[in-house]
């Protein structure tokens, strides 16, 4: 058993010599970015190992509510790493994660209710994963653009405040701002797939043997519906966020510095 699991990963030990050759560029460079780079190859392993067989399992099992409570894992998670890349945004953490699950939940549920895709887990759990995840890049660019754009801007929301204007009205273009800046990553993506890019989706499904067409329209719908689970995450963590920067009188709050 142990020879064989072991056979099965001679292509993925061949692989790491690319790893190698990165470590030796960065090496050359002297970027001081080994070390970080031997445990991220390490831990992408064992992650990536562990979660293949995790699902496995799980993909035997025909319980929607599982399912969804994996993606409700994938959201904590993801919530949790944009915590980390915006740390001075108050409650950061339940914003992120609420918002990812807003985002990932309707739009893998429209899906299933208009019939694009059905509710077994190869497909439910793969897609909520790309879901959360793109949500969660989007989340901690806008939160972390949010923050600055408000440091930056004090002055001048104060200024609109004394005024009489309210909290949305004085922050409302910077809030714009921020989420357009979420949202660019994949906007971007969407422009040149398939001319610069062949996404995973799609790349996967033609190296196991599918259609290029059928490939084709699979990565279509991924595309949509990445675009809609970031559409929807991205706006209510900005607005969940901002709010904690003001208090009921519409003060900005000193917790800026």
């Amino acid at each position: 058993m142990v020879v064989e699991v072991l056979k099965g990963l001679i292509p993925v030990f061949a692989s790491l010599s690319l790893v190698v050759i990165a470590g030796i560029i960065h090496r050359f460079l002297k970027l001081g970015i080994q070390t970080e780079l031997i445990v991220n190859t390490l831990r992408a392993f064992g992650q990536l190992l562990a979660i293949g067989y995790l699902l496995e399992y799980i993909f035997n099992i025909e319980n929607i509510f599982l399912f969804l409570l994996v993606i409700l894992v994938m959201a904590v998670i993801g919530g949790n790493t944009a915590k980390s890349r915006a740390p001075l945004v108050p409650r950061v953490f339940i914003y992120s994660t609420l918002s990812i699950l807003c985002g990932t939940y309707f739009t893998l549920g429209l899906m299933v209710a208009v019939g694009v895709i059905n509710t077994d887990p190869q497909y439910i759990i793969p897609l909520g994963g790309m879901l959360v995840g793109t949500s969660m890049n989007g989340i901690s660019l806008a939160l972390e653009r949010l923050y600055r754009e408000l440091t930056s801007n004090r002055d001048r929301i104060e200024l609109a405040l004394s005024f009489g204007a309210k909290s949305t009205a004085a922050s409302g273009g910077l809030a714009r701002q921020s989420i357009k800046a979420g949202l660019i990553p994949t906007l971007n993506f969407m422009k040149v797939i398939g001319l610069v890019q062949l996404p995973g989706a799609m790349t996967g499904m033609i190296l196991a043997g599918a259609s290029p067409i059928e490939a084709v329209k699979i990565q279509i719908i991924v595309v949509y519906m990445i675009i809609s689970g970031v559409s929807i995450s991205v706006p209510i963590a900005v607005a969940l966020a901002r709010n904690k920067f003001f208090n009921k009188r519409h003060q900005l709050l000193l917790n800026l510095e």
